[in-house]
Protein backbone atom coordinates (compact mmCIF):
# COMPACT_ATOMS: atom_id res chain seq x y z
CA UNK A 1 0.00 0.00 0.00
CA UNK A 2 1.50 3.55 -0.89
CA UNK A 3 0.51 5.04 1.90
CA UNK A 4 2.16 2.32 4.36
CA UNK A 5 5.64 2.97 2.63
CA UNK A 6 5.59 6.68 1.87
CA UNK A 7 4.63 6.83 6.04
CA UNK A 8 7.55 4.63 6.88
CA UNK A 9 9.78 6.59 4.77
CA UNK A 10 8.80 9.90 6.59
CA UNK A 11 8.62 8.63 9.88
CA UNK A 12 11.47 5.81 10.39
CA UNK A 13 13.75 6.25 7.80
CA UNK A 14 14.19 10.44 6.56
CA UNK A 15 14.46 12.91 8.84
CA UNK A 16 11.05 12.94 10.05
CA UNK A 17 8.24 15.41 8.61
CA UNK A 18 6.72 15.82 11.91
CA UNK A 19 9.90 17.63 13.37
CA UNK A 20 9.68 20.18 10.37
CA UNK A 21 8.11 23.63 11.12
CA UNK A 22 4.81 23.71 11.24
CA UNK A 23 1.80 25.89 10.96
CA UNK A 24 0.33 27.83 13.86
CA UNK A 25 -2.93 25.67 14.20
CA UNK A 26 -6.22 28.37 13.88
CA UNK A 27 -8.03 28.38 17.54
CA UNK A 28 -11.16 28.00 16.10
CA UNK A 29 -10.18 24.57 14.32
CA UNK A 30 -11.62 21.80 15.38
CA UNK A 31 -8.45 19.03 16.44
CA UNK A 32 -8.57 15.85 14.19
CA UNK A 33 -6.15 14.15 17.02
CA UNK A 34 -4.71 14.43 20.08
CA UNK A 35 -1.22 13.26 21.07
CA UNK A 36 0.99 13.85 24.57
CA UNK A 37 -1.53 16.69 25.28
CA UNK A 38 -0.67 18.19 21.83
CA UNK A 39 -3.67 18.69 18.86
CA UNK A 40 -3.44 18.23 15.64
CA UNK A 41 -5.65 20.28 13.01
CA UNK A 42 -6.35 20.24 9.86
CA UNK A 43 -4.14 22.94 8.85
CA UNK A 44 -1.01 20.94 9.89
CA UNK A 45 -1.62 18.15 7.21
CA UNK A 46 -2.00 20.52 4.27
CA UNK A 47 0.67 20.67 1.54
CA UNK A 48 2.07 23.83 0.78
CA UNK A 49 0.15 25.78 -2.12
CA UNK A 50 3.34 25.07 -5.09
CA UNK A 51 2.85 21.42 -3.99
CA UNK A 52 -0.88 21.52 -4.51
CA UNK A 53 -0.73 23.12 -7.37
CA UNK A 54 2.02 21.07 -8.76
CA UNK A 55 0.32 18.04 -7.79
CA UNK A 56 -2.94 19.02 -9.31
CA UNK A 57 -1.18 19.98 -12.76
CA UNK A 58 0.18 16.45 -12.93
CA UNK A 59 -2.67 14.31 -11.32
CA UNK A 60 -5.60 15.96 -13.07
CA UNK A 61 -8.18 13.39 -12.13
CA UNK A 62 -6.31 11.85 -9.16
CA UNK A 63 -5.57 14.89 -7.19
CA UNK A 64 -8.07 14.20 -4.30
CA UNK A 65 -6.81 10.90 -3.86
CA UNK A 66 -3.54 11.98 -3.58
CA UNK A 67 -4.09 14.74 -1.18
CA UNK A 68 -6.15 12.67 1.18
CA UNK A 69 -3.40 10.10 1.26
CA UNK A 70 -1.11 13.02 2.00
CA UNK A 71 -3.15 14.31 4.60
CA UNK A 72 -3.24 10.27 6.23
CA UNK A 73 0.40 10.32 6.26
CA UNK A 74 1.33 13.26 7.79
CA UNK A 75 -1.14 12.78 10.21
CA UNK A 76 0.55 9.37 10.94
CA UNK A 77 3.62 10.97 11.27
CA UNK A 78 3.00 13.66 13.77
CA UNK A 79 1.26 11.24 15.90
CA UNK A 80 4.08 8.55 15.33
CA UNK A 81 7.31 10.77 15.96
CA UNK A 82 6.42 11.51 19.54
CA UNK A 83 5.78 8.40 20.39
CA UNK A 84 8.64 6.61 19.09
CA UNK A 85 10.83 9.89 20.73
CA UNK A 86 8.64 9.03 24.05
CA UNK A 87 10.00 4.96 23.80
CA UNK A 88 13.33 6.39 22.99
CA UNK A 89 14.16 8.66 26.28
CA UNK A 90 12.06 5.85 28.48
CA UNK A 91 14.15 3.13 27.34
CA UNK A 92 17.47 5.18 27.34
CA UNK A 93 18.10 4.73 23.78
CA UNK A 94 21.45 6.57 22.83
CA UNK A 95 23.89 6.27 19.57
CA UNK A 96 27.29 6.59 20.77
CA UNK A 97 29.89 8.43 18.27
CA UNK A 98 31.68 4.83 17.13
CA UNK A 99 28.44 3.78 16.21
CA UNK A 100 28.10 6.10 13.27
CA UNK A 101 31.76 5.65 12.65
CA UNK A 102 30.92 2.11 12.61
CA UNK A 103 27.89 2.70 10.12
CA UNK A 104 29.99 4.68 7.36
CA UNK A 105 32.89 1.74 8.11
CA UNK A 106 29.66 -0.30 6.70
CA UNK A 107 28.44 1.35 3.96
CA UNK A 108 32.22 1.16 2.64
CA UNK A 109 32.34 -1.91 2.71
CA UNK A 110 29.26 -2.81 1.67
CA UNK A 111 30.18 0.13 -1.60
CA UNK A 112 33.42 -2.40 -1.96
CA UNK A 113 31.78 -5.54 -2.17
CA UNK A 114 29.67 -3.75 -4.65
CA UNK A 115 32.09 -2.90 -6.59
CA UNK A 116 34.12 -6.26 -7.03
CA UNK A 117 30.69 -7.97 -7.67
CA UNK A 118 30.14 -5.69 -10.63
CA UNK A 119 34.02 -6.36 -11.80
CA UNK A 120 33.23 -10.35 -11.69
CA UNK A 121 29.88 -9.14 -13.69
CA UNK A 122 32.43 -7.50 -16.16
CA UNK A 123 34.46 -10.58 -16.40
CA UNK A 124 31.81 -12.89 -17.21
CA UNK A 125 30.21 -10.28 -19.74
CA UNK A 126 33.95 -10.28 -21.24
CA UNK A 127 33.70 -13.48 -21.88
CA UNK A 128 30.69 -13.92 -23.48
CA UNK A 129 31.40 -11.61 -25.70
CA UNK A 130 34.41 -13.38 -27.03
CA UNK A 131 32.57 -16.23 -27.06
CA UNK A 132 31.47 -15.48 -30.78
CA UNK A 133 28.36 -17.40 -29.45
CA UNK A 134 26.12 -14.03 -29.86
CA UNK A 135 23.59 -12.55 -32.66
CA UNK A 136 24.27 -9.03 -33.70
CA UNK A 137 21.40 -8.00 -31.56
CA UNK A 138 23.14 -9.50 -28.42
CA UNK A 139 26.46 -8.53 -29.07
CA UNK A 140 25.12 -4.50 -29.19
CA UNK A 141 22.79 -4.78 -25.46
CA UNK A 142 26.02 -6.59 -24.40
CA UNK A 143 27.70 -3.30 -25.52
CA UNK A 144 25.62 -1.19 -23.78
CA UNK A 145 25.11 -3.14 -20.89
CA UNK A 146 29.17 -3.00 -20.83
CA UNK A 147 29.48 0.41 -20.75
CA UNK A 148 26.80 0.89 -18.26
CA UNK A 149 29.02 -1.46 -15.63
CA UNK A 150 32.40 0.37 -16.72
CA UNK A 151 30.79 3.59 -15.37
CA UNK A 152 29.10 2.22 -12.08
CA UNK A 153 32.40 0.56 -11.29
CA UNK A 154 34.28 3.86 -12.08
CA UNK A 155 32.06 5.85 -10.33
CA UNK A 156 32.40 2.79 -6.79
CA UNK A 157 36.35 3.17 -7.49
CA UNK A 158 36.18 6.85 -6.42
CA UNK A 159 37.14 7.56 -3.09
CA UNK A 160 34.27 8.82 -0.55
CA UNK A 161 34.57 12.36 0.60
CA UNK A 162 34.02 12.70 4.79
CA UNK A 163 30.84 12.76 5.68
CA UNK A 164 29.00 16.18 5.86
CA UNK A 165 26.51 17.30 8.71
CA UNK A 166 23.40 15.88 6.94
CA UNK A 167 24.86 12.13 6.48
CA UNK A 168 25.70 12.18 9.70
CA UNK A 169 22.30 13.25 11.22
CA UNK A 170 20.99 10.64 8.90
CA UNK A 171 23.27 7.76 10.09
CA UNK A 172 23.08 8.83 13.64
CA UNK A 173 18.95 8.56 12.80
CA UNK A 174 19.35 4.78 11.05
CA UNK A 175 21.08 3.86 14.23
CA UNK A 176 18.68 4.87 16.44
CA UNK A 177 15.93 3.27 14.22
CA UNK A 178 17.44 0.38 14.64
CA UNK A 179 18.02 0.52 18.48
CA UNK A 180 14.07 1.00 18.83
CA UNK A 181 13.23 -1.81 16.35
CA UNK A 182 15.53 -4.06 18.32
CA UNK A 183 14.08 -2.57 21.91
CA UNK A 184 10.45 -2.96 20.61
CA UNK A 185 10.47 -6.38 19.37
CA UNK A 186 12.40 -7.85 22.00
CA UNK A 187 9.44 -6.40 24.36
CA UNK A 188 6.29 -7.67 21.82
CA UNK A 189 7.43 -10.03 19.12
CA UNK A 190 5.31 -10.03 16.28
CA UNK A 191 4.75 -10.30 12.43
CA UNK A 192 9.14 -8.89 10.95
CA UNK A 193 8.47 -7.56 7.28
CA UNK A 194 11.73 -7.50 5.02
CA UNK A 195 11.55 -3.96 3.25
CA UNK A 196 14.50 -2.55 0.88
CA UNK A 197 15.43 0.10 3.34
CA UNK A 198 15.17 -1.97 6.28
CA UNK A 199 15.28 -5.82 5.86
CA UNK A 200 13.81 -6.40 9.54
CA UNK A 201 11.14 -3.93 10.07
CA UNK A 202 9.01 -4.83 12.53
CA UNK A 203 5.36 -4.13 11.97
CA UNK A 204 3.77 -6.24 14.61
CA UNK A 205 5.20 -4.65 17.53
CA UNK A 206 4.62 -1.34 15.76
CA UNK A 207 1.07 -2.22 16.54
CA UNK A 208 1.51 -3.30 19.59
CA UNK A 209 3.46 -0.71 20.49
CA UNK A 210 0.31 1.84 19.36
CA UNK A 211 -2.26 -0.26 21.01
CA UNK A 212 -0.56 -0.01 24.48
CA UNK A 213 -0.33 3.90 23.66
CA UNK A 214 -3.79 4.74 22.89
CA UNK A 215 -4.92 2.19 25.70
CA UNK A 216 -2.67 5.00 27.73
CA UNK A 217 -4.45 7.69 26.18
CA UNK A 218 -0.77 8.82 24.90
CA UNK A 219 -3.21 9.44 21.60
CA UNK A 220 -6.29 9.39 20.46
CA UNK A 221 -7.89 9.86 16.92
CA UNK A 222 -11.26 11.82 17.28
CA UNK A 223 -11.96 11.46 13.52
CA UNK A 224 -13.07 8.10 12.19
CA UNK A 225 -11.72 8.10 8.48
CA UNK A 226 -8.17 8.81 9.95
CA UNK A 227 -8.52 6.91 12.32
CA UNK A 228 -9.13 3.61 10.29
CA UNK A 229 -6.72 4.93 7.77
CA UNK A 230 -3.98 5.29 10.81
CA UNK A 231 -4.39 1.72 11.88
CA UNK A 232 -4.24 0.16 7.84
CA UNK A 233 -0.97 1.67 7.75
CA UNK A 234 0.48 -0.95 10.83
CA UNK A 235 -1.74 -4.03 8.86
CA UNK A 236 0.83 -6.70 7.11
CA UNK A 237 0.49 -5.45 3.75
CA UNK A 238 -0.65 -8.28 1.34
CA UNK A 239 2.30 -7.93 -0.76
CA UNK A 240 4.62 -7.95 1.76
CA UNK A 241 7.69 -10.28 2.54
CA UNK A 242 7.00 -11.97 5.86
CA UNK A 243 10.60 -12.77 7.40
CA UNK A 244 9.79 -16.14 9.40
CA UNK A 245 10.54 -16.16 13.04
CA UNK A 246 13.59 -17.84 12.94
CA UNK A 247 15.55 -15.31 10.14
CA UNK A 248 14.44 -12.47 12.44
CA UNK A 249 18.00 -11.07 14.11
CA UNK A 250 18.40 -8.28 15.75
CA UNK A 251 21.82 -9.26 17.06
CA UNK A 252 23.77 -6.98 14.94
CA UNK A 253 22.37 -2.97 13.01
CA UNK A 254 20.83 -4.83 9.66
CA UNK A 255 24.16 -3.35 8.00
CA UNK A 256 26.43 -4.98 9.36
CA UNK A 257 24.69 -8.71 8.96
CA UNK A 258 24.19 -7.73 5.35
CA UNK A 259 28.02 -7.23 4.97
CA UNK A 260 29.10 -10.23 6.95
CA UNK A 261 26.36 -12.26 4.60
CA UNK A 262 28.09 -11.06 1.33
CA UNK A 263 31.18 -11.45 2.54
CA UNK A 264 30.84 -15.18 3.70
CA UNK A 265 29.13 -15.35 0.37
CA UNK A 266 32.24 -14.79 -1.68
CA UNK A 267 34.29 -17.59 0.47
Amino acid sequence: MKSHLTFFCIALVCLPLAMQAQKAPAASEKPLARVLQQTIVPSQLEPDDKTKKQAKEALKGKYNQWLSEVRYVKMAALIWEPLQQQYVKEKNINVAPNEITSFFDYAKKARDLQKNQLQQNLQQLNSQMQSGQLNAQQKQQAEALKKQMQGAVEQLSKPLPEPNQQEKDLAQRTVQVWKFDQSLYKQYGGTVVMKQANPFEPIGAYKKYLEDREKSKSFEIFDAAYKKNFWKMFDVPKEAVVVPPNKVDFSKPWWILMVEQAQLMKK
